[in-house]
């Protein structure tokens, strides 16, 4: 049976043998760190895969939304065309005098700015309205209520990881590498068993390289 958020904390702090409230909003903070580490090293693949973005004539940058992960393809839709991914410096350093000038959608760049939120910017600015189909990995939010479940079966594991937090932060170095170790072998157990297909063979795509992103 799953484990809530406040089950885990509970279990963690009965472990280290403190169960005041203060200790148990540090453990909080600790299982959600192991939840979203766990999410990057087992490259969690669920995908939204219906989100899309109205380019409007002229306008180059669109906030994305909250839980935007990774994108998994970008493709102008309106013209049947796969755009090109780049980063904000390259397209500066590339197209420091086109920047903003109007013309046909090639490459677009995700960048977070100054209010610390991801934005999207396509280049050229289109000289029309498209639709772009952007579906994205998203990033799981932390558990904050009581009754949060973690979106995959990892329980056990984030405890183990939080204990070792625990143990780490009242100086009990040896208690702290003994579960750290134990948390490595089981995240290393569950990403083989996610990974481990019979029926699927493994194999590479080569994609040619867009020689339209050399100049």
């Amino acid at each position: 049976m799953a484990k809530t958020f406040g089950t885990m904390k509970t279990n963690v702090g009965n472990e280290v043998q403190d169960t005041t409230a203060a200790f148990a909003t540090l453990i909080g903070v600790w299982l959600n760190r192991r939840y979203q580490q766990v999410l990057r090293e087992t490259n969690w693949n669920i995908i939204n895969a219906d989100y899309t973005i109205a380019v409007t004539s002229a306008a180059q940058d669109y906030e994305l939304p909250s839980d935007f992960g990774k994108e998994i393809s970008c493709t102008d839709t309106t013209n049947g065309e796969e755009l090109a991914r780049t980063d904000l410096q390259k397209l500066w350093q590339d197209y420091p005098d086109s920047i903003a000038d109007d013309g046909t959608v090639a490459r677009y760049a995700i960048y977070r700015s100054d209010d610390n939120k991801q934005y999207i910017k396509f280049h050229y600015a289109p000289a029309t309205s498209i639709t772009v189909a952007l579906p994205y990995i998203p990033k799981p939010a932390d558990m904050s209520a009581t009754g949060d479940y973690p979106i995959i079966p990892v329980e056990d594991l984030l405890e183990l990881g939080a204990i070792s937090d625990a143990w780490r932060y009242k100086r009990q170095g040896s208690k702290a590498g003994d579960y750290e170790t134990r948390f490595g072998v089981q995240l290393m157990q569950y990403i083989w068993n996610q990974e481990n297909q019979p029926n699927q063979v493994q194999q590479f795509t080569p994609v040619t390289y867009d020689k339209d992103n050399l100049y």
